[in-house]
């Protein structure tokens, strides 16, 4: 059970600084050898663009899990409680059903690449690996929002959050 918490409260931050420190250790690596050695690496911006989209698709979920995703509430803040309760709720449900729509319509177009024997140019990885990400940030996105939706439904009823 320590383990579920703890992946529940630090994976995305412990994901996303790692690939922080791939993207930023690529990139050092990469301008020391194009102005120092004079000779550049053929992988080194593939690696940071995929880096880049994991991390991208990534933080979707984080940004609900911490309350950051991007919303205009200065009408919602200006609602009595009971229809301000409403409409969060409303909001919720709306960013659960849309993320759980990517989660399902990114799954063939994953399922097409993985079938096909594309590589990546430089780094030879399979392509798969590269969409997949999609897959993975919008489960992730709905798990979160899904969460978030539970817990404002909590607040809004008065019950104190586990």
């Amino acid at each position: 059970m320590k383990i579920i918490r703890w992946l529940n409260d630090h994976l995305e931050e412990y994901v996303l600084s790692g690939l922080l420190v791939v993207i930023a250790s690529v990139m050092m690596l990469q301008v020391i050898m194009r102005y120092v050695f004079n000779n550049s690496l053929s992988w080194a911006e593939e690696a940071s663009r995929y880096a880049f989209i994991w991390s991208a698709l990534v933080s979707i979920g984080y940004s609900i899990k911490e309350r950051n995703i991007l919303r205009v509430d200065t009408l919602i803040e200006a609602l009595p409680k009971p229809l301000r309760n409403l409409m969060t709720n409303l909001g919720n449900l709306t960013v659960v059903a849309f993320f759980g729509y990517l989660s399902i319509a990114a799954v063939p177009a994953v399922q097409r690449v993985m079938r096909s024997s594309q590589t990546s140019p430089a780094l030879k990885v399979h392509m798969g690996w590269i969409y997949m990400a999609a897959v993975v940030g919008f489960l992730l996105a709905t798990f979160r929002a899904i969460q978030r939706f539970r817990a404002d439904i909590r607040d809004s009823s008065g019950k104190a959050e586990l």
